[in-house]
């Protein structure tokens, strides 16, 4: 009674803790999903910052070198050694006041010695200025009167239809505002883009680190998920298979023990059989798990010995002939190979395993073939059934500890997991390999690859 009440609150709790755990993998993808974006707004808006701060000093630096070409042209014209200009005084030029300014009184100083403002020079020195600052732009220069109609114009390759340019500033080279002169310079965002390299680089790189960061958390977080589902899986799995043997050997030990079959010898072995059976298939199942622990540890020490395959696989044949309820057609090639070099127990049981998937996972009529072929340095054994197949995505894992990728289409059919990952620890510590080739709703066929001779290492407590 306390066993079936115990069954019952596993199970219950086996559903419960499936359906918080399916919650759990909803709430973990929003979240990441949420922070993802975070990230890259964050990211997003301190580039656009950055961009703006570089964009507003790159136009503040401009301002200065247009600025500063106009003061020099006019300096240049009133440095000029080849000219002979007459006394006179420069009416309000300072140089304590707006450098603008008071290089507009030169400029009207000059003007009245009939020194005019020379265009041609100003698109000389901006655009030697411009390189020499900030690097090659594409800007347009106009001369223009106080109408704002166009005198003079300089193209460095700008298109004169851009409807915004990036940066456009007028300046008056006469006091009276009679002539200005107007600058319109074209995006330059690669000379922002390249002050800005060093970040984007850092940014792209930090990003990438984020993101294989949150990649490998969920990685982790979903190779833990998976691990407690299947223990889970596993605890449950072993408590229902485990209640039918344990209810059959304590019913019959009870029987046994009322004396009802005491008169009753033939019925009484029956019943000692049947207990008999039942406690040696727990015992198999706690050898395989106690087994596999070993193997994993490195701690088995294996007694190899050369084994007659032909003996090995009719005594395999034999045994599920007799046990199976399904029509079963076993053809075997040896092809001239005696025997492999392998311990006689782990191996015995490897196989069995391999041959009890393949009936237990086959439809109606049964039909295995065990192909043996030998060369210079290996044992190749090929086993081959007809049954359900297995899909691509669960090879990858079918070797897999606990895994019982085949089961949930056939419930009838429970276990642990254990077989598959018995074989593959049993073939590596042999040193050979084992491989699944699969095709679903068709076949299965293991390859099993076994090393010949005495070379193969052991491993010992």
């Amino acid at each position: 009674m306390l066993l079936k009440c115990y069954i019952t609150l596993s199970k219950c709790y086996y559903i419960c803790s499936k359906k918080e755990k399916d919650m759990s993998k909803h709430y973990l993808k929003l979240f990441t999903a949420i922070a993802l974006i975070a990230v890259f707004i964050l990211q997003a808006m301190w580039l656009y910052n950055m961009y703006s701060f570089l964009e507003n000093e790159l136009k503040q630096e401009l301002d200065n070198i247009f600025s500063q070409s106009i003061q020099k042209e006019i300096y240049s014209r009133l440095n000029d050694g080849s000219r002979i200009l007459s006394d006179g005084i420069i009416k309000d030029a300072r140089p304590d006041i707006d450098p603008d300014l008071n290089a507009l009184y030169f400029n009207e100083f000059l003007i009245s010695q009939n020194i005019p403002f020379v265009f041609a020079a100003l698109d000389s020195i901006l655009n030697e200025e411009l390189e020499k600052e900030v690097g090659q732009l594409k800007y347009s220069l106009k001369l223009l009167d106080n109408q704002g109609q166009t005198i003079d114009e300089k193209s460095n390759e700008m298109q004169n239809n851009i409807s915004k340019p990036f940066f456009v500033k007028t300046m008056p080279i006469r006091i009276d505002n009679s002539e200005l002169i107007q600058i319109g310079i074209d995006s330059p965002y690669k000379i922002i883009f390249r002050k800005m390299l060093l970040l984007l680089i850092t940014s792209l790189i930090s990003g990438l680190i984020i993101i294989y960061c949150i990649f490998l958390q969920i990685k982790i977080i979903a190779r833990q998920n998976r691990m407690a589902e299947i223990r889970t899986d596993f605890t449950h799995a072993m408590i229902h298979d485990m209640k039918n043997p344990i209810t059959t050997i304590l019913m019959g030990i009870n029987v046994l023990k009322g004396g009802k079959l005491d008169d009753k010898e033939l019925l009484g072995k029956q019943y000692y059989d049947i207990i008999t059976k039942e406690g040696e298939q727990l015992l198999s199942l706690t050898n395989k798990i106690l087994t596999i622990a070993r193997f994993e540890e490195e701690k088995i020490d294996l007694s190899k010995t050369n084994i007659n395959l032909k003996t090995m696989f009719n005594s395999l044949i034999d045994k599920y002939k007799l046990i199976s309820k399904k029509e079963i057609q076993i053809i075997t090639e040896y092809n001239d190979v005696e025997d492999i070099y392998a311990d006689k127990e782990y191996i015995y049981e490897a196989f069995s395993n391999l041959i009890d998937n393949a009936i237990k996972y086959s439809k109606e009529t049964i039909l295995i073939t065990i192909d043996c072929s030998k060369d210079m340095n290996n044992t190749v054994i090929k086993i081959k059934d007809n049954g359900i197949g297995i899909s691509l995505k669960d090879q990858k894992r079918i070797f897999d500890k606990f895994e019982r990728v085949i089961a949930p289409k056939h419930n009838k059919n429970s276990g642990f997991g254990l077989g598959l990952n018995y074989v593959y620890q049993t073939i590596i510590a042999h040193d050979g390999d084992i491989k699944i080739n699969s095709v679903l709703d068709k076949y299965s066929e293991f390859t099993i690859i076994l090393p010949n001779g005495k070379n193969n290492k052991t491993f010992v407590d």
